[in-house]
Order: structure tokens, then sequence, then C-alpha cells
């Protein structure tokens, strides 16, 4: 019989984890998820606040459209990095 105990995902000091939240002190845990991701890759912070960058493409009024996956080029997956 195996007496070792599940592994619990627990915030320690391990730089390679996102802090855990408990549900208690959220502004305190937002700042240091920024600091994670800043840490981690700045362009990750920056996706996160301004949200992804879709291709686009023009329709035939000339208006911007955001293009359909089938539509993408290599271009268009570096923008979706």
């Amino acid at each position: 019989m195996n007496s070792t105990p599940p592994l619990e995902y627990s915030e320690g000091q391990d730089i390679n984890k996102p802090p855990l939240f408990n549900g208690q002190h959220y502004s305190w845990w937002k700042l240091r998820m920024e600091i994670f991701f800043q840490a981690e890759d700045y362009e990750l912070w920056n996706r996160v606040i301004d949200g992804p960058e879709y291709p686009i493409k023009k329709d035939v009024e000339n208006n911007d459209v955001q293009k359909e996956k089938s539509e993408y080029e290599e271009a268009d997956f570096k923008i979706l990095g």
C-alpha cells in the first residue's frame, strides 16, 4: 500500500509556477500575477492587457474584417504569436 500523499498544487519559491490565488487578498495576488507575467515574457503581459491581435483583410466594401482561419498565411501566424 502506498502511503505517499497525493501531489497538491501549492505556492512556494518556484519561479516557474504562477502565484496561487486562495480566494483572499485579490489586489496582492493580482500584482504578483502581473510581475510573474512580465518576468516570464513582457509581450505576453501586453497580450493579457490588450488582448490578442487577429489577422484582418478588406471586404468588398473596403472595411476591415477578421480573416477566417482557413485564409491565414505565414505572416498571419506570426501576428498570432
